[in-house]
């Protein structure tokens, strides 16, 4: 018995571990919830984003470079089915892509 509980240690040490070196900061990636805030790396299905790099059907995604059915992504560079794409360079069936070079079935295009 003493064996099967130290080998369940050591690999629950590895876990975590490697979780550890995976995601540095809180909470690297989220799926679902109201609030993401600490989700620095991406959110999906999550209702508030402020401070991840990419969205996938999220909202409040001010900090994001890519979105993907999310909203409120001001700073994003590429859009797909998103609202308020305002300096991306690329948008595809996205709003408000005021910047966009390349524009496919989207509005505030220039």
């Amino acid at each position: 018995m003493a064996f099967k509980t130290c080998a369940f240690t050591k690999s629950w040490l590895v876990v975590a571990v490697i979780v550890m070196c995976l995601c540095t900061e809180y909470y690297c990636q989220c799926t679902g919830g109201a609030d993401c805030t600490s989700c620095t790396e991406g959110c999906t299905d999550c209702g508030n984003c402020p401070n991840a790099k990419t969205c996938t059907n999220s909202k409040n995604c001010v900090k994001a470079l890519t979105c993907t059915g999310s909203s409120k992504c001001n700073t994003a560079t590429t859009c797909t089915g998103s609202q308020d794409c305002f300096i991306a360079s690329t948008c595809t069936d996205s709003t408000n892509c005021y910047k966009a070079t390349t524009c496919t079935n989207s509005t505030g295009c220039p």
